[in-house]
């Protein structure tokens, strides 16, 4: 019979044991995931977030352990954030039971938003889809090796932007909205009222690289990237690559690879390994694209909504 109670102290070292299995596991199945955790760390974390922290006890030995954090975005609503490192089990059941209590929780705190990562192979990602997941997006890594040229059509020229460029920025991002509202992906009635404020913060950073194509006096394409703070399964000395925009009369041309090619050449040049980027599932340009660019599918983000009715 399984049980299923809050961590106690002594659960840390077993927990910490299957997080590390599981990850070595993910890099056995994608080697662009990064296996390496640092055992104290995390079992630093562990005792910090131990009441919220669910763990499944078979006679008398850890099978299982499940933590989401709480978090209440204006975009992906109040919900529950469940990463790579969130979750372990030696089978579906077990799952099913840490899911129950961890769940009941959640939901009577107000959190109807349930998310997770993980590794994009169906013995990882079956047991949530047998509890009411779906796919939503997709993390793709590519291994920076050398400088890439693409050139830009006549008429193309590339240069730095910045805070300057705030409302370049938003047209361009209302631009990736515009897409992703038309089917397959449909994704309407998302709350974007803090677009502008997010992208002036990321263009005040300055780690953040801003990039525009201009066409004669018309910006019609951007990309951002910035340094990939420390997370699990990612590599050190990783760049995020986001907000890939190319005007719709101006795709088709070499222009966005054009741009990518310059930002990731950049980063190559200033010691990064290794870049990601997320697209949504449903958007299969540009699963086509990143795929065809070479990136490779590491982690799945998946997500449930719990109805009120």
């Amino acid at each position: 019979m399984t049980t299923v109670r809050a961590l106690e102290a002594h659960d840390v070292d077993q927990v910490v044991t299957h997080i590390a299995d599981r990850l070595a596991l993910d890099a056995r199945i994608q080697p662009l995931v990064n296996p390496t955790i640092s055992t104290q760390l995390l079992a630093d974390s562990l005792r910090a977030a131990a009441g919220q922290t669910w763990v499944a006890e078979r006679d008398g030995v850890v099978v299982g352990h499940l933590y989401g954090a709480m978090l209440e975005s204006e975009i992906y609503g109040n919900g529950v954030w469940i990463g790579p490192d969130g979750a372990s089990y030696d089978n579906t059941d077990t799952l099913s039971d840490l899911y129950s209590a961890a769940g009941a929780t959640w939901i009577e705190h107000g959190a109807l938003e349930h998310y997770v990562w993980t590794i994009d192979d169906l013995a990882s990602t079956q047991p949530w889809y047998e509890l009411g997941f779906a796919r939503m997006h997709m993390r793709g890594v590519l291994a920076l090796d050398a400088r890439r040229e693409h050139p830009f059509p006549d008429g193309y020229a590339l240069r730095r932007g910045g805070v300057q460029d705030i409302e370049i920025a938003v047209a361009l991002d209302d631009e990736l909205d515009a897409v992703q509202r038309v089917g397959p992906s449909f994704s309407i009635g998302l709350d974007h009222s803090s677009k502008r404020e997010d992208l002036l913060e990321s263009l005040e950073d300055p780690e953040v690289h801003h990039y525009i194509v201009e066409f004669g006096d018309l910006a019609i394409a951007q990309c951002i990237t910035f340094p990939l703070p420390h997370r699990r399964g990612s590599f050190e000395h990783t760049l995020h690559l986001s907000a890939v925009t190319v005007d719709a009369g101006h795709r088709y041309l070499g222009v966005g690879t054009a741009m990518v090619d310059a930002a990731l050449s950049h980063a190559f040049d200033a010691g990064f390994s290794y870049v990601e980027t997320n697209w949504r599932v449903t958007n299969r340009r540009a699963r086509n694209y990143w795929i065809g660019y070479g990136f490779a599918p590491t982690y799945v983000r998946l997500h449930r909504t719990i109805g009120l009715g």
